[in-house]
């Protein structure tokens, strides 16, 4: 009975294992599925961006940004519901599941690259200083002491922790950032340029030199999920190539 009873054991043992390797295996390849069968894909995204994200007069979010995910997403057959969340909360809620995917101006970084996979770059882009004209800040040296408000968790902040002798800001969201500045809370912010250009045009505002950095904005997704990056990829190739991508960086007045 000994032999009979360990055989028993022993199968049952396999079967549980059985089970949770294939429960392990499922878990790492349904996102995609799961996606599909939804029709839909889940986006974290921050829209105080502009011109990658932003809400218009009526409270519909508009930019670069969601013009073209809703592109790649028609090549794909489903379509994006935005989440807004703090750019700071993007990376965890896309790590925990609690969104598909992160699309917010994203930089590719290796820190970044820690935590979460990235698509292939959808534009090119860098850091840049803006100020008002009432500071008298005409270089980066000239923020010596001055304050900067930067996006906590952004590239600008990487790039104003590099300065010496300055007071780091990091207000709600750069909507609020931008406030500050024109109110004098605020002597410099530091942004992507696309974002700097955008402002400059409401007036009130100049650039200070060059681009501190050069930077690929990237799509994030959760570490295991190779396949909604596949897909994201060969939709942003298609989107390339028929013209979209390029009607889109014209629409939005991008470079």
């Amino acid at each position: 009975m000994k032999p009979m009873r360990t055989m028993t054991i022993v199968a049952a043992i396999c079967a549980c294992l059985g089970v949770f390797l294939g429960q392990a295996t499922a878990a790492d390849t349904s996102t995609w599925d799961k996606i599909q069968k939804a029709g839909k894909i889940t986006v974290g995204n921050s829209p105080d961006y502009p011109p990658f994200e932003t809400l218009d007069d009526n409270g519909k979010r508009v930019g670069f940004d969601i013009d073209l995910l809703n592109a790649m997403c028609a090549q794909l057959g489903i379509e994006a519901e935005f989440v807004t969340m703090d750019f700071g909360a993007i990376v965890t809620a896309t790590q925990s599941g609690q969104v598909n995917i992160g699309m917010s101006g994203f930089s590719i970084t290796e820190e970044r690259r820690k935590m979460v996979n990235f698509s292939n770059p959808y534009y090119i882009s860098g850091q840049a200083v803006v100020t008002t004209p009432k500071t008298g800040i005409k270089s980066v040296d000239d923020l010596k002491g001055k304050r900067v408000a930067v996006g906590l968790g952004t590239t600008g902040q990487e790039e104003a922790e590099k300065i010496e002798g300055i007071t780091i800001q990091y207000p709600e969201d750069y909507t609020v950032a931008f406030v500050m500045l024109k109110n004098g809370g605020s002597d410099a912010v530091i942004c992507d340029l696309p974002v700097a250009e955008a402002y400059l045009k409401q007036g009130g505002f100049e650039l200070v030199g060059k681009p501190l950095s050069y930077e690929e904005f990237a799509i994030i997704a959760n570490k295991k999920d190779d396949a909604v990056v596949k897909n994201l990829n060969d939709a942003l190739a298609k989107v390339k190539a028929d013209g979209t991508y390029d009607a889109l960086i014209k629409k939005w007045e991008l470079k």
